[in-house]
């Protein structure tokens, strides 16, 4: 994306981010409290369960990048990797839970990804900001999917789980569309997004 410093869309979300910091901030912790409860309320359930709390996530839509990957991008501390990776190898998607609130134009949410055959799940915990959501937003609605990609700090992908509906993640799609500063006639506010 690129980055205009003085452009008053910049101005504008700096303010708005110092102004709901401790929001944000709260928010956060609040979603990785409320996976990890989400975790231990499975193990109890007989569950292996993995709780990844991302440090960076992404929304990608087709447009973005060398090649057409497009969902949510995670990207996840090493120490998770293999453990994940190990879960991952013989994991079958069954079933997917969504969890998220919205607060100050960010997303936060928690995704759960359930073998019920295996009994594992995987619970990936990250934030996204809803400006630049919009590509993704309209893709997912589109072809009637979504993606989780969870990679490392590097780039490796260390997997992608295809869920069936996007309105797990997006049930109200034009709330998205509101944020959406890609399709702006300023170039100041364009994003490559």
């Amino acid at each position: 994306m690129p980055h205009h410093a003085d452009s008053p869309d910049d101005v504008d979300r700096k303010e708005i981010v110092a102004d709901h910091s401790e929001e944000l901030t709260s928010n956060w912790e609040r979603a990785l409290e409320d996976m990890q409860a989400m975790a231990e309320d499975r193990e109890k359930q007989g569950y292996e369960t993995l709780a990844i709390p991302a440090g960076d996530t992404t929304t990608l839509s087709p447009s973005m990048g060398d090649d057409d990957a497009w969902g949510l991008s995670y990207v996840v501390p090493n120490n998770f990797a293999e453990e994940f990776e190990t879960l991952f190898e013989t994991f079958t998607l069954d079933e997917t839970g969504v969890y998220q609130m919205e607060a100050g134009g960010f997303v936060f949410v928690v995704t759960e990804c359930i073998d019920h055959d295996a009994e594992v799940v995987i619970f990936v915990a990250g934030s996204y900001d809803m400006r630049f959501s919009a590509g993704l937003v309209r893709t997912a609605v589109e072809r009637g999917a979504m993606h989780t990609h969870v990679k490392t700090l590097d780039g490796t992908l260390l997997g992608t789980f295809d869920h069936d509906d996007p309105a797990d993640f997006f049930p109200e799609p034009e709330q998205f569309y509101a944020y959406d500063i890609t399709e702006s006639d300023d170039p100041e506010r364009r994003s490559d997004r």
